[in-house]
Order: C-alpha cells, then structure tokens, then sequence
C-alpha cells in the first residue's frame, strides 16, 4: 500500500514489486488478442483497454497493443493518497513517469473539461498511455528539465532520482507558444517513428534523401533555364 509518507522512489519500487503480478494476469488477455488477429482477414492492430486493483491495493490501467509483427503492453499504476490525490506512475522501458494532482487539474482545466477527478484522470492515462519524453538543457524548479507529448498536449516536467520524470502541468496545443509549438512538432515526429525498425528507418531516409536530389535537380535546371533566358535577351 502506498503512503503519503513516501519519497517518489519508495513509491516507484513499490509498484514495481507489483508488475510481475499484473503482467502474469493479463497474458491470457493478450493471447486472445493475438488469435483473434490471426483468425482475422482484418490485420488492423488490435487496442484493448482494462483495469485491474491487485492485492498491493494498487489500481492498474493495462492497454494491450497486437499487431502483426509487435506486441506492446502499456502499464500505468494509480492511487489515491489522503492529502495528496491522486497520483499515477506511467512504466517505460527505461524508467517511470509520475503525475500527480496538479497535473490532473490542468489537463481537466486545459482539455478535457470532466467534473470528476477520477473520471478526468482515467481519460488522460487511457488516451495517452504511449509517451514519448525528450530531455532539455534547460531546468525546471532548480532540477533538469524534461517534455513529454502523447495523444494531446505537452507534459511539462522534472527529471528526478532513479530515472523518475515528475511531470507537474499540462498544455494543451492552442496555448503553446512559437517555440514550445516548434519542439511540439518535432517530438510528434519522433513519437511517429520511435518503433520503426532499421530497415523502415533506412527506407524513410532513402525516401527523404531521392525527394532532395529532385528538388535540386529542379532548381538547377530552374537557374540554366533563367540563365539561356538571360543571354537569349542579350543576343535580341
């Protein structure tokens, strides 16, 4: 159970005690998934949604991603803490992405507009469950700053001990400024590509790489065609 007496990482070890657990519980989930894919003519990846409160007294928000070459599955654990709220911790790869109370409010106040904290706090976790950060060189509250995008908006946050990314505020798009719409778009890039393998990377910069040898081949010939122009004008 966790406590309002914890430090972040107290909390995060905590829920990692607890992953083992929730992933064996949702294998057979998963499985069915990929039957169905399978079984099917239709090859669309398959999304499913489902929640899950462990006996650690900690509540999971499980999304299951089955393709045809990849499967995914995104953890998110959640609580409530008497004085704080609620808090979730988003689990990477590489470490965890913690939000707490203020973040909830700010993204109820800037997007999504429920009057219910949990009902608020589920559609953010839910919708954005696949996060992409990006590290600045710039601090945030006297600590490293850190930027996360998903589905909506732009996570505004701290990197903190033992890989933990705090992220306090939430903004959505209309109020970004030049320069936060600018990194906006390139962190949508990346998040777009992050699972490309070798070969589509190399694909994507063959494809990139062919349309700049046509537009200079197009602007060259542009110039040579302005050029004849010119000395034809001379000639008259």
């Amino acid at each position: 159970m966790i406590v309002a007496t914890m430090n972040l990482q107290e909390k995060l070890a905590h829920v990692r005690s607890d992953v083992d657990r929730v992933l064996r519980k949702h294998r057979p989930a998963m499985d069915r998934l990929r039957h169905a894919l399978r079984a099917s003519r239709d090859k669309t990846p398959r999304l499913e949604f489902l929640d899950y409160r462990s006996p650690a007294l900690i509540n999971w928000l499980v999304t299951l991603h089955c393709a045809k070459k990849a499967e995914r599955i995104y953890l998110t654990a959640w609580w409530h803490v008497h004085d704080l709220g609620l808090e979730a911790f988003n689990l990477t790869p590489d470490g965890a992405i913690y939000f707490d109370t203020h973040f909830f409010q700010r993204y109820r106040e800037r997007e999504s507009g429920q009057e219910d904290a949990l009902g608020n706090m589920a559609q953010f976790l839910l919708v954005n469950h696949d996060i992409t950060l990006k590290r600045l060189s710039t601090e945030r509250h006297g600590l490293p700053q850190v930027v996360g995008i998903s589905r909506e908006g732009l996570f505004l946050g701290t990197e903190r001990p033992g890989a933990i990314f705090a992220c306090d505020t939430y903004l959505s798009v209309d109020m970004l400024r030049p320069e936060q719409l600018s990194l906006y778009n390139e962190m949508q890039h990346h998040a777009a590509t992050k699972y490309w393998s070798a070969v589509q990377r190399q694909q994507h910069i063959a494809a990139i790489k062919e349309q700049l040898d046509r537009a200079e081949r197009l602007i060259k010939k542009v110039e040579e065609d302005r050029a004849r122009e010119r000395a034809e004008g001379l000639e008259g």
